[in-house]
């Protein structure tokens, strides 16, 4: 392989693999519940610790459960006043976030981007590596794609798909030349939109669980309300590419209603084997649940 560019390569290859390593939370321990109110026996029987369920009305106090959404198991003390819990959306550490990428499939429709640009310098030659991949999506009343993805390496290139469910057929053509219509014989062939879309990227590239992560607050990011997480500098998988890393910024956009991905951007510079660079990323979904059309194109 040639040594030029190693630091894209790096991130567009061997990256993806180990970024899917993303630390998951433990689940919060459970404390052992005392009866109180009534005389100690000489032989007190012994009392079943109450195993936590994961929901409220179990018993045990644990995950979002608090004195306020569920007061049975979270009820303070006698004599003391329940803590109020910080409002939804307040700013501060949070540790690892979930994302649902499967949520993007109960959408009506979307529309999503997604852009990887490379910068690498070697011997003092600047090279630019860039990857664009735009797109929509119907999932209902039947499943429709339109999608074209272009690369830059010293040679540009652009490829388009196009896919009706109801119909059967799928249609790509590349640089812009005459359409090729396509018989769907089985669902693997209509694998490559999967290949190319938000939820793939976001997964392969970041996991469900996001890194050590503050949350930054509540946005309104293209229509939805979205809890903005931005992760703490030295947490980030890159951190774990055996690259030296001079400085990086992650953050997220994760809607509060469905905890599907709605935007990421990555900005990252660094070195590799006397290569240096700089890494960008950005994914993002728009136009949610707003009509699209998506014909045959011939």
């Amino acid at each position: 392989m040639e040594k030029r560019k190693v630091l894209t390569v790096m991130l567009s290859l061997t990256v993806l693999v180990s970024l899917t390593l993303a630390c998951l939370p433990g689940l919060p321990s459970v404390s052992d519940i005392i009866p109180g109110g009534e005389e100690t026996p000489a032989a007190p029987p012994l009392v079943e610790t109450p195993v936590s369920q994961q929901q409220c009305g179990d018993g045990v106090c644990d995950g979002p459960e608090n004195a306020e959404t569920c007061p049975q198991d979270c009820a303070a003390p006698p004599g003391e006043t329940p803590v109020e819990p910080p409002p939804a959306g307040t700013p501060g550490p949070v540790g690892s976030f979930e994302v649902d990428t499967e949520a993007l499939n109960n959408l009506a429709s979307y529309a999503y981007t997604f852009h990887f640009g490379g910068l690498s310098t070697t011997s003092g030659v600047a090279e630019n590596t860039a990857l664009d991949i735009q797109g929509q999506r119907q999932n209902q009343p039947t499943r429709a794609e339109q999608l074209s993805f272009a690369s830059s390496d010293g040679q540009s290139s652009t490829t388009e798909f196009v896919y009706i469910e109801d119909q059967g057929k799928m249609w790509t053509r590349e640089a812009g030349a005459e359409w090729t219509e396509i018989p769907v014989l089985d669902q693997s062939m209509v694998s490559i939109f999967d290949a190319f879309s938000m939820g793939f990227w976001w997964t392969t590239l970041f996991g469900t669980s996001g890194q050590n992560a503050q949350l930054m607050g509540q946005e309104t990011v293209n229509g939805v309300l979205t809890n903005h997480y931005q992760a703490v500098e030295g947490t980030s998988y890159l951190f774990s590419a055996g690259c030296n890393w001079g400085s990086s910024r992650d953050d997220a956009w994760v809607a509060v209603d469905g905890n599907y991905p709605v935007k990421r951007q990555l900005d990252t510079s660094g070195e590799c084997q006397g290569e240096s660079g700089e890494v960008h990323f950005s994914m993002e979904i728009t136009n949610i649940n707003q009509p699209v059309n998506i014909s045959p194109p011939m």
